[in-house]
């Protein structure tokens, strides 16, 4: 096996099997129980079952009541596009495979069903449903070898794919650092969807300043600029117009998003965007 897979799933397995902030990650959010009855509330319930509707007709707090669990069904999406292959503190290509080793862990402790996709402009990689630890083996040593230059991503094409085989409504985890046009509506009114975001701050914020030769890493078309702070401003402007919008996006559709840097410590950011 690679050897930075290897390092990174001793580290997820680590991190997630340790407790603590590891059960967080097991916590998911997603339609994991089925409804039975309402009830009047009693000291120790969960308050997140609350059912303020019927709270608020006067007659107490009242709660719901659920069935046991079922397991979860849970869809890793490795978004690849040649922009992963960069970053200043580590690759973004590395910090989504940490990403997804540290889902596929919290899906295996929570004895969840797990599958995976890698997906450019069309499937790259279809890992069927698993409740096995070696999928996890071929999630992360796929997703750090995977070549990315020269890829782009379609967010149409992927939504149409996802609809033709995934047939039950499940929770899709999207890794990727989400430049182009992303419109995930025919995918979020059915499912529960994490956009996870992977960027790094240079990208963002870039402090350059000369003349460079520049190569798109979709496209591979590479061209002479000239970088000073203007030219460094007005990119920043359309960065931040663009993740405007696509947090708005987010936002109209129920979708749950959170931004990890190159630099930051990625369970720990992990957690925080999964506890909401």
């Amino acid at each position: 096996m690679n050897e930075v897979a290897q390092e990174i799933l001793l580290r997820a397995k680590k991190d997630v099997f340790s407790g603590n902030l590891g059960e967080h990650l097991t916590t998911f959010k997603g339609d994991g129980l089925d409804f039975r009855e309402i009830r009047d509330y009693e000291y120790g319930d969960d308050i997140r079952k609350i059912n303020w509707k019927a709270t608020a007709k006067g007659n107490g707090l009242k709660t719901n009541v659920f069935n046991e669990e079922r397991e979860l069904n849970i869809v890793l999406a490795f978004m690849v596009s040649g922009s992963l292959n960069f970053g200043t503190f580590k690759l973004k290509q590395e910090v989504a495979s940490e990403i997804l080793a540290l889902l596929s862990y919290s899906a295996l402790k929570g004895h969840n069903r797990l599958q995976a996709q890698f997906f450019s402009n069309h499937s790259e990689r279809f890992f069927e449903p698993s409740k096995s630890e070696n999928i996890i083996y071929n999630i992360v040593e796929n997703a750090v070898t995977i070549e990315t230059v020269g890829k782009e991503v379609d967010y149409k094409a992927f939504c149409d794919f996802v609809n033709g085989v995934v047939r039950q409504k499940s929770l899709i985890f999207m890794v990727g650092d989400f430049y182009g046009e992303v419109d995930l509506s025919e995918i979020a009114h059915k499912n529960e969807v994490y956009a996870l975001m992977v960027r790094d701050r240079f990208e963002e914020n870039p402090q350059l300043n000369g003349e460079f030769n520049l190569v798109d890493p979709n496209s591979l078309q590479d061209s002479d600029v000239v970088l000073n702070k203007e030219v460094a401003k007005a990119y920043q402007k359309l960065i931040l117009e663009h993740d405007n919008r696509l947090i708005e996006h987010f936002e109209d559709h129920e979708i749950t998003y959170g931004k990890i840097y190159t630099d930051e410590n990625i369970f720990l950011r992990l957690t925080e965007i999964i506890k909401g």
